[in-house]
């Protein structure tokens, strides 16, 4: 199906002027459709990363529910997405890939790095905010859109099995990092005793909640983007990639480690804004599983690249040969960062929850 074949589902873009590809998505394909009056976002999710039944079905309930919450509280929690002529959020095509077609904010702003502690705050408040409605979507009727998505403990094991089958000298060359991988193992038991315990609360839950899905309005709205990862899992890995993604002033594949720094300050304000949002809505094992989620989202990563890079770079897109293994590096030095100053980490933690 053609993108004018989809365009015409849609009665209201039936004048566009044009359309042209817009953003940087690494996943989906994304579109600007001009009109005379305004313009819009087209977007195509990819069925090869997506389980497509299962997150329309997720964002059919999401965006059902998502309109009378917003309507009721006076707020705006997520760009609209527009229903065809035939009433529905998504086209299917002929290949099984869905489209929708989405509100678009002319000059609005995201960051890859967070430029100073106010967005921190202001963008891990506006995450928080939107958990608020996600605490009253029942989790049954959510379907896994990846299998496996956040799994500590199931990722631990993989890097495990890849060690047993690459050749020494795969192994020599990254050698460092295999031994840190192999010293914090322990991260993902706490976290597989932590799940096996039954204490932690299963939500609906963002699943991805790095900086840039976060957009910055030009009329002052924070507004939280990139809904294809909504399903089951816990809150303590949606504060955890915040943390990941907030407090280092470098990018994910800075070759100059030194630029690397786990910003202390940047982790105070995200925290700040993200407790105080769910302050009184989330459980006190939630609230203390919330570092664990920092330390296991990193290290998650950590053994994502690692493993990547030991298979002969077969997942993430690369530059060069070491590209995997540089973006290992910088999670090692932001997992540091936490460790090295754990209690303190906790004690802010704590302190916020008992206000």
């Amino acid at each position: 199906m053609q993108i004018d074949e989809i365009i015409g589902k849609y009665n209201f873009l039936k004048d566009y002027i044009r359309y042209s590809p817009f953003g940087n998505g690494h996943i989906n394909d994304t579109y600007l459709i001009e009109t005379p009056g305004e313009a819009f976002i087209l977007q195509k999710v990819n069925k090869n990363v997506f389980d497509i039944p299962a997150l329309v079905s997720n964002l059919d309930f999401f965006f059902s529910a998502l309109w009378e919450y917003e309507s009721f509280n006076g707020v705006k929690l997520t760009p609209a997405v527009y229903k065809s002529d035939e009433g529905s959020y998504h086209v299917i095509d002929d290949e099984g890939a869905a489209w929708r077609v989405m509100e678009f904010f002319p000059g609005c702003s995201s960051y890859a790095i967070s430029p100073d502690t106010g967005i921190s705050y202001k963008a891990a408040r506006a995450m928080g905010s939107f958990q608020l409605f996600l605490n009253e979507l029942p989790a049954a009727k959510f379907r896994d859109t990846i299998k496996g998505f956040h799994d500590t403990p199931g990722r631990y094991e993989t890097f495990l099995q890849t060690l047993n089958k690459i050749d020494k000298s795969k192994k020599k060359e990254a050698a460092k990092e295999i031994e840190f991988v192999l010293k914090y193992g322990d991260i993902a038991c706490d976290v597989r005793t932590l799940f096996n315990s039954g204490k932690l609360h299963e939500r609906v839950t963002h699943n991805d909640t790095k900086l840039d899905n976060i957009l910055f309005t030009a009329d002052g709205q924070t507004l939280i983007i990139d809904l294809d990862t909504l399903m089951p899992g816990y809150i303590m890995y949606d504060y955890g990639d915040m943390v990941r993604t907030f407090t280092s002033p470098a990018k994910e594949d800075e070759r100059d480690i030194g630029k690397v720094q786990f910003r202390i300050e940047h982790f105070k304000a995200l925290t700040k804004g993200y407790v105080e949002a769910l302050k009184g809505k989330v459980d006190k094992t939630e609230t203390q599983s919330l570092l664990t989620g920092a330390k296991a989202i990193i290290y998650e990563q950590t053994i994502r690249f690692l493993n990547d890079y030991l298979l002969g770079n077969i997942y993430y897109k690369v530059k060069y040969p070491e590209h995997n293994l540089v973006r290992t590096r910088t999670q090692i030095k932001l997992l540091e960062g936490i460790l090295s100053n754990e209690k303190m980490l906790s004690d802010y933690i704590e302190e916020l929850a008992d206000k």
